[in-house]
């Protein structure tokens, strides 16, 4: 049985847990939830008296027969064998607008997950998702603080966020050698960008982290240029990436591309 776990990253909440978090999602009962990597269904048994219809998207091979037995009577459980990275989401909110994305994201999977919910983030009413708190934390970083980098830039482009809830590893089975969080991700009136160009930049600015955003950025594009912009934009050529907001970050990305 811990042999499927550890492939998935998986790793299952306590039933007083998993209601603790069900009831901080803003869910009205008119409106639909698609859960993503339920496991065993402990976050799902109470995520379904809250809305008119949940669908369920899990892997894993294990866990799909424990569903089938466990909701079998919910007439507003729909389940989906696949792995989330290569299930359509863009066709699935385009049927189910406005709906709400939950999950206890595998560890070893969360980054990715969250990053190919993003871009659609706009379509959705929101997304609440468990990870390892490192992850919540980088998700939800600002400027100057140690957790912040080019994944919290990309983040704060698609989504306003904030961390929830705090989880210990005493809550799951089998326990976990980390602490866990619930990150909200809730999408704004306009995203602050979504160009493939930024996110390039943004990676080449934290490449290095202890170096200046000017020598980070040597390699990307011509070192006088960066000083010459940040010195316009009021910042040293001894300025950090991890200095700087993502606003400030878009400004410099834009008068590069000027």
């Amino acid at each position: 049985m811990f042999e499927t776990r550890r492939r998935f990253g998986q790793n299952f909440l306590d039933r007083e847990t998993s209601e603790k978090i069900a009831d901080d999602l803003p869910c009205s009962a008119q409106e639909e939830i698609l859960e993503i990597g339920p496991g065993h269904g402990a976050l799902t048994e109470w995520l379904l008296p809250k809305c008119s219809s949940l669908t369920a998207v899990e892997i894993d091979n294990f866990c799909i027969p424990k569903l089938q037995e466990k909701f079998k009577n919910r007439e507003n459980f729909n389940l989906i064998h696949k792995n989330f990275l290569q299930f359509d989401l863009e066709a699935w909110l385009c049927e189910h607008p406005s709906s709400w994305l939950v999950g206890n994201l595998p560890y070893n999977m969360a980054t990715a997950i969250i990053a190919h919910i993003l871009p659609h983030i706009s379509k959705t009413k929101g997304c609440m998702f468990m990870t390892q708190a490192e992850v919540a934390e980088r998700i939800a970083a600002h400027a100057g603080s140690k957790s912040y980098g080019s994944f919290s830039v990309f983040c704060a482009c698609y989504s306003k966020t904030r961390i929830m809830r705090r989880i210990g590893p005493e809550h799951f089975n089998p326990k976990p050698k980390v602490s866990s969080a619930t990150i909200f991700l809730e999408p704004p009136e306009r995203p602050l960008c979504t160009e493939a160009g930024f996110f390039a930049f943004i990676k080449a600015a934290f490449s290095q982290k202890r170096k200046t955003l000017a020598n980070s950025l040597s390699s990307y594009c011509d070192k006088e240029k960066i000083i010459t912009i940040l010195k316009s934009l009021h910042f040293t050529e001894n300025t950090r990436a991890e200095e700087l907001s993502p606003e400030n970050l878009i400004a410099i990305n834009n008068l590069l591309a000027g």
